[in-house]
């Protein structure tokens, strides 16, 4: 008589949230130009800069104080679209339409509208999901947009959209899922007070942007799964630049990862993600939350799974 084992595999999805992909995500670095006026730093282009009418000072884009509470930042990107440019000169929109546009993307824009005009900055890995907070204040029944296309070769081979007309006063987080892809290579993200023209003087406020994204796939058997909560000793250290923190956990659920230095400062978190079960990593390059690279020293990383917290030691030496 033959004998069959039979083995049961379960396929797990690591996924990590990461914002590392996103440059300036959270809107803290801006820079001001010759003319005096201010616009986000990095991939962001806003419509600022677009020649103004004599005597007119006014900008649909600026960074506010008012920002999600639990970023470590102090800023927000705030867009309000202004509709006395639009009325100002019906005839000849440009740029009185483009002054009055609430509305800034990674790409440039183009016309009067932000469209599909190429990919504008690089990615890796296969984001899953475009994470973010927002608050919005419309009138007359303005739409705002908040928009993700992911490009494979300068081709569109993905997207996602948040539209809405509904108000929301106090930060709230949006997830908009990303499927039916296979890969990309880049990605062009733009927020609007607006979908078309502007209606009324809509505001929109956005904050802390962040990817879902795929890292790997593997196969574990029943008896491999972990049966609790384990978080490894980063490697290297000590490290310059990156190290790579190893946990896993034995149920899907909430993970946050928060980085601290020697004074017990939080220089580095990222924001609850769910996890599935078995192994995850997550790569810590050196940055804290504005994107700069911190000094040599000891740190902290921190990983909490439900009410459980696990912290350990590790040594940037460069």
């Amino acid at each position: 008589m033959k004998m069959f084992t039979i083995i049961l595999t379960v396929s797990i999805a690591m996924t990590i949230k990461t914002n590392a992909q996103i440059p300036n995500n959270g809107f803290e670095d801006w820079t001001t130009d010759t003319s005096g006026i201010e616009i986000p730093s990095g991939i962001w282009v806003t419509d600022n800069l677009v020649e103004k009418p004599s005597g007119v000072t006014y900008n649909a884009v600026t960074k506010s104080s008012d920002h999600y509470p639990q970023n470590v930042g102090i800023y927000s990107i705030r867009l309000e679209n202004n509709i006395s440019f639009v009325n100002s000169n019906p005839e000849s929109p440009y740029p009185y339409w483009r002054l009055a546009y609430g509305s800034t993307a990674t790409a440039p824009l183009t016309s009067h509208y932000l469209g599909y005009n190429g990919p504008s900055f690089p990615i890796t890995g296969h984001p899953t999901s475009f994470r973010g907070f927002y608050k919005f204040l419309p009138q007359n029944n303005d739409t705002l947009v908040i928009g993700l296309v992911l490009f494979k070769n300068g081709s569109p081979v993905a997207s996602a959209f948040l539209n809405s007309t509904e108000t929301v006063s106090n930060w709230t987080s949006f997830n908009l899922p990303i499927s039916n892809y296979t890969t990309s290579d880049s990605a062009q993200i733009w927020l609007m007070a607006l979908k078309t023209v502007p209606q009324g003087n809509s505001i929109l406020y956005v904050d802390n942007l962040s990817f879902d994204t795929l890292i790997t796939s593997v196969s574990l058997t029943p008896s491999e799964l972990p049966m609790k909560f384990n978080l490894a000793q980063n490697y290297p250290n000590p490290f310059n630049p990156s190290t790579t923190i190893e946990y896993n956990i034995p149920h899907s659920g909430e993970v946050n990862i928060n980085i601290y230095d020697i004074q017990g400062k939080l220089i580095k978190d990222i924001s609850e993600y769910q996890d599935s079960p078995g192994d995850s990593k997550y790569i810590w390059n050196g940055k804290n939350n504005f994107g700069n690279q911190v000094a040599s020293g000891t740190y902290f990383y921190q990983i909490r799974y439900g009410n459980v917290i696990q912290t350990k030691k590790m040594i940037l030496l460069k």
